[in-house]
């Protein structure tokens, strides 16, 4: 199962493709490098959009790649339960 997180943007959809989930944060792919340290906020969704999560962010780590994207690291805001993990992880 995969997972996006769709950014609070007012310059239009912003996406980032979840390329690893755990309880404190998220690795994602990115086409525009946040910058370091940034606080994001915006909502954590399943592929089959039957699940949505709105969570806070710190940007930890940006990483360009060579294909162009940026590999992105992030903590949330706060550590997530068992039950809020559960949907992304089946």
């Amino acid at each position: 199962m995969g997972a996006l997180f769709r950014l609070d943007s007012d310059d239009g959809p912003e996406i980032g493709l979840i390329w690893n989930i755990s309880r404190t944060g998220v690795s994602m792919l990115r086409n525009e490098p946040p910058a370091g340290g940034a606080k994001i906020t915006g909502l954590l969704e399943t592929m089959t959009d039957a699940h949505a999560l709105r969570v806070g962010l710190t940007v930890v780590h940006v990483k360009k790649l060579d294909t162009g994207d940026y590999f992105v690291g992030a903590h949330f805001d706060h550590p997530l339960s068992d039950e809020q993990m559960r949907p992304f992880v089946a």
